[in-house]
């Protein structure tokens, strides 16, 4: 698959078809050397979505008001984002597009992390997203460095010289608000 097909296919199956931002146009091409130099896998497959599989739960937590709660409160939140990445921590990163299901270009950056918590990343683009997650350890230098190199710009030294974005219903305080509500109402049956 040349590298037009390859960010055709990315467009319709993790964006809705919406432009591909710059940076993850970059690095689709280098999606097996992103995936080696830091873990993160960049999803091609239209019908992945891992975050909502509950096969593997036990039947104890398929009867737990709170588990069952939790569940389709993250599932709900989920469609309002555009995942495009896992890695190997099991989180899943993507575009917060929200309940008005605004464009991924003016979307913030948001993760999934392996505790089924939504936050919003400081970061400004996908890549520095990426970037953001390996501070503090030693790949860090050298994934910015390499971002860089194959063009992508990264203009901070650290992540605290980004700033979060103002959300007026952030992911997290969706969820809350739907696990409360989907709570209520398995508890009143």
């Amino acid at each position: 698959m040349d590298q037009d097909d390859v960010i055709s296919l990315f467009s319709i199956n993790r964006l809705d078809g919406e432009h591909v931002p710059d940076d993850l146009r970059i690095l689709l091409p280098h999606r097996d050397e992103l995936a080696g130099r830091c873990g993160v896998h960049l999803a091609l497959e239209d019908d992945w979505s891992p975050w909502i599989d509950t096969t593997g739960l036990a039947e104890a937590v398929r009867s737990d008001p709170d588990a069952v709660a939790d569940l389709r409160a993250r599932s709900e939140v989920a469609r309002f984002c555009a995942f495009v990445a896992d890695d190997r921590a099991g989180r899943y990163l993507g575009y917060w597009r929200g309940p008005s299901l605004r464009k991924v270009a003016g979307s913030p950056l948001v993760v999934l992390d392996d505790a089924g918590q939504f936050h919003l990343c400081a970061a400004q683009t996908f890549a520095e997203a990426v970037l953001e997650r390996a501070y503090g350890r030693e790949e860090f230098q050298d994934l910015r460095d390499w971002f860089r190199l194959i063009g992508i710009p990264v203009g901070w030294e650290n992540p605290g010289q980004l700033t979060l974005p103002y959300e007026k219903l952030p992911p997290k305080d969706l969820h809350r608000q739907l696990f409360e509500r989907y709570r209520r109402s398995l508890l009143s049956q």
